[in-house]
């Protein structure tokens, strides 16, 4: 079953030319690919493009004609280069209007904080075959254009403008414009197996995991993760998650929702530790920042952690202190960590091998780190 084949697909341009630069990151599209899988809806391509009228409108025809969804993110500023509206009003063979009840809408949002730039004003132009999808936290509206058999989206570039907007404006006409079969997933998670090692391990489970299921294995920076998903029943898929398992043992820390940290707090409270803090060398406090995003009631209670960059830190004072020190990159490129935990809850030194480079290094040194506690003290 090729669950690809079995819904409509979506195309996705980025547009914005300091995405190009390297001068902003594309957290979008990670977020936009992972809400329309959930829908059921598989992204077949991911486009980044310059502020450039007529590559846009050429990237909007494209995706029209492969694609029965196109979703586009930025370019709908006030300024000169955000040209995502002309450049699909090119595409659809649309004049751009002025909206009077956009501009409306405009005038009162700025009333509260004095005179509108007339450059504004450009933000209230529509397509007449567009919809307006109302941006409750920002100036930019978004356009919902259905013509002739293919949906176009947009929506602004700013992250917060964007989410809100797809989660109230978007989403819900996605549902009644296409018949969607949201995909049921389950993920197993191991910590310290390679990708190949794990994907020998299960052997034919990634290729045949059951009827209507399919596979896949990525690698995090907290472990190997092997994910199996349908568009059938979500009971189909208890039977591939067993086997995995089943055959992978002791590497793995949990399924689904699982992570590191939480389950290094729960094993730490079973042990007897009421306060958790952190002490870290050379990670750039990458533990102390994944233990404070933990669920609150994990287990103990995360009371801070100190980053020791040089000036010989004193460790802090709690029941158990989790410490983690990240050690040169050696002549053939590899990492090693220490980890300890001392306190009344305690575990003597381990070294561990860890690979990657910078951020990632460090947050896997410090994913190392949880998963040696969690296995040390879990029950």
């Amino acid at each position: 079953m090729d669950l690809e084949s079995d819904g409509p697909s979506a195309e996705l341009l980025s547009i914005g030319s300091e995405l190009l630069a390297g001068e902003t990151i594309d957290t979008n599209a990670a977020f936009l690919g992972s809400s329309l899988a959930r829908l059921g809806i598989p992204l077949g391509g991911i486009r980044t493009l310059p502020d450039d009228r007529a590559a846009i409108a050429t990237a909007f025809r494209e995706a029209r004609d492969r694609s029965p969804l196109t979703v586009a993110t930025g370019g709908l500023g006030p300024t000169h280069d955000d040209l995502t509206r002309e450049g699909l009003a090119d595409a659809i063979g649309d004049e751009l209007v002025a909206d009077p009840a956009l501009e409306a809408q405009l005038r009162k949002r700025f009333a509260a904080f004095g005179t509108m730039p007339e450059s504004n004003l450009r933000q209230a132009l529509r397509a007449p075959s567009a919809e307006a999808l109302p941006n409750p936290i920002g100036s930019a509206p978004g356009w919902w254009v259905d013509l002739d058999g293919s949906v176009v989206v947009l929506i602004p570039g700013v992250p917060s403008e964007m989410r809100r907007m797809w989660d109230e404006q978007v989403t819900p006409r996605l549902g009644e414009r296409f018949a969607l079969l949201p995909v049921h997933s389950r993920t197993v998670k191991t910590f310290g197996t390679g990708e190949s090692a794990l994907a020998e391990a299960v052997g034919d489970l990634l290729l045949r995991p059951a009827s209507g299921v399919e596979a896949g294995i990525y690698a995090h920076d907290d472990g190997v993760h092997l994910r199996f998903w349908t568009r059938g029943e979500a009971g189909t898929l208890d039977v591939p998650v067993a086997r995995a398992l089943a055959l992978l043992g002791d590497s793995v820390y949990g399924t689904d929702n699982a992570d590191l940290a939480s389950l290094a707090l729960a094993a730490l409270m079973k042990a007897g530790a009421t306060t958790v803090a952190s002490w870290e060398a050379d990670t750039g406090g990458t533990l102390l920042a994944i233990l404070a995003a933990a669920d609150a009631d994990a287990g103990s209670q995360f009371i801070g952690g100190v980053l020791d960059a040089g000036g010989a830190a004193p460790t802090p004072v709690a029941d158990a202190v989790i410490q983690l020190s990240l050690l040169p990159i050696d002549a053939h490129g590899r990492s090693r960590v220490r980890v300890s935990v001392t306190g009344k809850v305690s575990l003597p030194m381990v070294e561990i091998r860890v690979h990657g480079s910078g951020v990632q290094r460090a947050r896997r040194a410090a994913y190392a780190a949880l998963d040696q506690v969690q296995r040390a003290f879990v029950e």
